[in-house]
């Protein structure tokens, strides 16, 4: 894979200067590159345990300065990196220099990085693969990703930016070319796309995208806490965090109520692997006018961005996010706070169907539960229309404590219904979700409910206007 714009960028060549898709001094430089790395010119410059600098196509001082840009910590002993497109291996030796145990990765074999890695034995592990073949089961995880000069190269750059999200477990620093002017920033958030050879007149560039669009990529992929620490010369450098800020030392707000967490598709607590789903968190907060930036959803600790949150009713909130990519199957543990408040609560979700059965069995008091409120989900009101995604919520008072969805029985005029969703609000109180059957007869219904085989409850009216 070849980088070309990279050096020449960071040599500052005054000819690159303007559209460099469209440049022709660009395009020459660009092939100038290539006809030096055809004789066997090294593409990083690299320095030998005794100071001696090979020197290649980007200088020594232009590697050190890029690496200088990055929050990278000095120290890097007992930490695992993940070099992604590490061409001769410069950055790679320089992160074992800090003491890390390293994973270089590069879709071909650079000859001068095996000739060193053989010479002078540093804990550099070299693997040949393509950004379409890493996952944390390939590979593992790792808590720094070097993603220098690769994303412009790859023709799916968000799914591509997923992958380095999933195999990150701190901090990922990602260096790419920008279709940025020379002279500043633009205020687009957009991509150029390249379909044959139009970038220095290379078939392995495929996109251009703008410093803005580049940091929204690496937020949609699943980095929290994005920085742009450069635009220089057409290239950017972001470091992207997989974690939110510590929580406040002296928080101002109380801790929000995490009341449930479930699918769009399905308001259930199952994800699939291979479905675009979103999740939902319902909440209470006491804060009064929150915004998407206000809060810090977290599922095991890894951040997740909210997309629109909204205010239900009172002080219950909605929120809307993407789950961080790479999760496995099996339970998952989803919290939320504000900026102002500490965590409290957590709530389970489940990547796939499997779920363990409860290891201890809960004792059933067998008493009744108690009705306390009916509505429709789409208008408050008491009465339902049959439309696809109208819901019935209703909340009742139990005696029986951690009750599941499946523990839970409902009937509309003695017919069976099934819950979509059952959470917790406190002090007793229980909130569920159903799913009006299709074939109900219009008029004025009743609903009841029993918990674990006991009684059923008292009914509560609704009406129902058949469609």
């Amino acid at each position: 894979m070849l980088d070309a714009p990279i050096d020449q960028a960071f040599l500052h060549n005054e000819e690159m200067y303007g559209e460099a898709a469209a440049n022709p001094a660009y395009r020459e430089a660009v092939q100038r590159q290539v006809e030096k790395l055809q004789r066997n010119t090294p593409y990083h410059s690299l320095r030998l345990p005794d100071g001696t600098v090979i020197p290649g196509l980007i200088p020594i001082e232009a590697l050190d300065g890029r690496l200088a840009a990055f929050p990278i910590p000095q120290s890097l002993a007992g930490k695992r990196v993940l070099d992604v497109g590490a061409a001769s291996g410069y950055n790679s030796f320089a992160m074992a220099l800090r003491g890390a145990q390293v994973t270089a990765v590069d879709c071909v074999e650079f000859e001068e990085l095996t000739a060193f890695k053989n010479l002078f034995d540093p804990p550099v592990d070299y693997r040949i693969l393509d950004v379409d073949e890493l996952s944390p089961e390939t590979i593992g995880t790792f808590d720094y990703v070097l993603f220098f000069g690769v994303l412009y190269h790859l023709r799916h750059p968000l799914l591509a930016l997923e992958k380095i999200c999933s195999l990150t477990r701190e901090t990922a620093f990602v260096e790419s070319f920008v279709s940025d002017p020379v002279e500043g920033m633009s205020e687009s958030c957009s991509m150029e796309f390249y379909e044959i050879d139009e970038l220095g007149g290379q078939i392995d560039n495929w996109f251009g995208p703008t410093a803005k669009c580049l940091m929204a990529l690496c937020r949609a992929a699943g980095f929290v806490r994005v920085k742009l620490e450069y635009l220089n010369s057409r290239r950017a450098g972001v470091t992207c965090h997989r974690r939110w800020e510590p929580e406040p030392d002296a928080p101002s707000a109380e801790p929000v109520r995490l009341l449930s967490a479930v699918s769009n598709r399905t308001n259930d607590i199952f994800f699939h692997p291979n479905k675009d789903e979103y999740l939902i968190l319902y909440f209470r907060s006491s804060e009064p006018d929150l915004t998407r930036d206000h809060l810090r959803i977290e599922v095991d600790g890894f951040g997740v961005n909210a997309l629109v949150v909204g205010r239900r009713k009172g002080d219950e909130w909605q929120v809307s996010a993407k789950l961080p990519p790479g999760l496995a199957p099996g339970e998952h543990q989803v919290r939320l706070r504000t900026a102002s408040s500490r965590f409290d609560s957590s709530y389970r979700i489940v990547m796939g169907e499997a779920l363990q059965p409860r290891t201890t069995p809960v004792a059933a008091t067998g008493k009744a539960p108690r009705l306390r409120s009916i509505e429709n989900s789409l208008d408050g009101s008491t009465t339902f229309h049959g439309y696809s995604t109208e819901r019935l919520c209703c909340r009742f008072l139990s005696e029986d404590r951690r009750l599941e969805r499946h523990e839970v029985e409902a009937s509309v005029d003695d017919h069976p219904i099934s819950l979509a969703f059952l959470t917790e609000i406190g002090n007793g109180e229980w909130d569920a979700n159903l799913a009006l059957p299709s074939n109900l007869n219009a008029g004025t219904r009743a609903l009841r409910l029993k918990v674990r085989g006991g009684e059923w409850s008292e009914p509560i009216a609704f009406v129902y206007t058949r469609l």
